[in-house]
């Protein structure tokens, strides 16, 4: 499933359904690199006994290469892009929808890591934009469309087509 999902995310990436265009892309761009390995990590998952083992190390190895903490776990929709894919954290029990970017130095995740991470995670709706060093902690249900700004802190539920900004992160565009 994992796998399949990748051509989606290539297309998303690229902007293109050209075969040059996406070979380009599939060949050269290290946060593509980043997303087939998770979607190689989420189809090991899948498999009994030693795919957890495999799918830890697909894990390991994003954290050594890419410097990012991104669990194969995480339900992850269909075109997800990541943009300068460095620093970038995800949880085993956030849930992200289709068409979702995210760029570099961002976090979504618990809020209070003492707590078990079953349903302290945030749950994202489909076409997501989480700009540069953005931080979603918590059980936090984010509607479609939503677009998180740099470095904000997000602690709360956002409805679908709104801009959040700021530390705590407050909404400062209703696009409904």
């Amino acid at each position: 499933m994992g796998l399949r999902m990748f051509m989606s995310d290539l297309r998303a990436a690229s902007k293109s359904s050209a075969v040059l265009v996406n070979l380009k892309w599939f060949l050269f761009s290290h946060s593509l690199h980043m997303v087939l390995l998770v979607r190689l990590g989420q189809d090991c998952y899948r498999i009994p006994l030693l795919g957890k083992l495999f799918g830890f190390l697909v894990e390991y190895f994003i954290r050594i290469v890419f410097g990012s903490d991104i669990s194969c776990r995480a339900k992850i929709g269909p075109g997800f892009v990541i943009q300068h894919g460095h620093d970038i954290v995800i949880g085993s029990e956030v849930t992200i929808g289709s068409g979702c970017k995210i760029f570099n130095g961002v976090t979504l995740g618990n809020k209070d890591v003492s707590v078990n991470a079953f349903g302290e995670q945030p749950t994202v709706g489909n076409g997501a934009v989480f700009c540069t060093g953005a931080k979603i902690l918590g059980p936090l249900s984010i509607g479609d469309n939503v677009v998180v700004g740099a470095n904000s802190v997000l602690l709360r539920d956002c409805p679908s087509n709104t801009v959040f900004a700021g530390v705590p992160a407050v909404m400062i565009r209703d696009c409904r």
